[in-house]
């Protein structure tokens, strides 16, 4: 089993090596940044992944989702921030990290259909101190939070708008590949839900920075109705906007127990 793996701090609680519940199965971990997963996921180089949300809308055909995980955020997810010399309805460019497709649909959407206006789009390389507006993830959203006058979090943003929580991530599998190996994946799943859990109850075993604890305590690793109702709706902008051609239909891996109750 090839599984993607994103090395970020907000992965660690599904860290089944470091939590001690690695599971019964042959597996390697095949590490990059979240667009990095994406593209070997879409060529087949990862069986199961930690893909952006985004990702999955646009190739829901062709995978599965795992049920009750995600990387979400109810408020302020202080790793997926705009960081601006100007007010956020003031910007006409701003620069998009590489990192994250989601992300960069995000801030499409908060421009273009929350405020109602289409900033200059561009990618962002060099010297952050050079660009007036610029997206960042991840480590490095936590690294420069306080670079620039004014930080935006998209998340925050997504909730006032929507009162829903925004999922930025989740762990899919390739449809072909779940048929094929039912009971490893599920092991796999099995596995990354119960890290979940020890992490979050043993967290200061794993973690002594309490800024680290206090920014993961803050996320959401869930993934409820509510979550996909919040899918649904950024699936339906991203169609609204032309990004997707088709509206996404959300799909999961049927995980069953030692009984065989689902």
């Amino acid at each position: 089993m090839k599984i993607g793996w994103i090395d970020y701090l907000n992965t660690m609680p599904f860290d089944f090596e470091l939590t001690g519940v690695k599971p019964d199965i042959n597996y390697t971990l095949i590490r990059g940044v979240p667009s990095q997963i994406n593209s070997l996921f879409s060529q087949k180089k990862v069986d199961i992944g930690f893909i952006s949300s985004a990702h999955y809308m646009e190739n829901f055909n062709q995978y599965l989702i795992f049920p009750e995980l995600s990387i979400s955020s109810y408020n302020k997810v202080k790793s997926v921030i705009i960081l601006s010399d100007s007010p956020l309805k003031e910007i006409d460019t701003i620069y998009l990290t590489g990192e994250s497709k989601t992300s960069r649909y995000l801030t499409k959407v908060i421009f273009e259909k929350f405020f109602g206006k289409v900033p200059d789009y561009r990618e962002l390389n060099g010297n952050l101190e050079e660009k007036k507006a610029v997206l960042l993830i991840g480590d490095s959203a936590i690294k420069y939070a306080d670079a620039k006058k004014y930080r935006y979090d998209l998340s925050q943003i997504w909730a006032e708008k929507t009162g829903l929580p925004f999922v930025f991530a989740l762990w899919c599998v390739h449809r072909n590949y779940y048929e094929r190996h039912i009971s490893e994946t599920v092991k796999l799943w099995k596995a990354l839900k119960d890290s979940k859990e020890i992490f979050f109850k043993e967290i200061d075993r794993f973690l002594t920075d309490s800024r680290k604890i206090e920014y993961l305590k803050n996320l959401d690793y869930c993934l409820t109705q509510e979550h996909i109702e919040s899918l649904k709706l950024f699936g339906s902008y991203l169609k609204e906007l032309g990004i997707l051609k088709e509206e996404p239909q959300f799909h999961f891996v049927e995980v069953k127990d030692e009984l065989g109750q689902i």
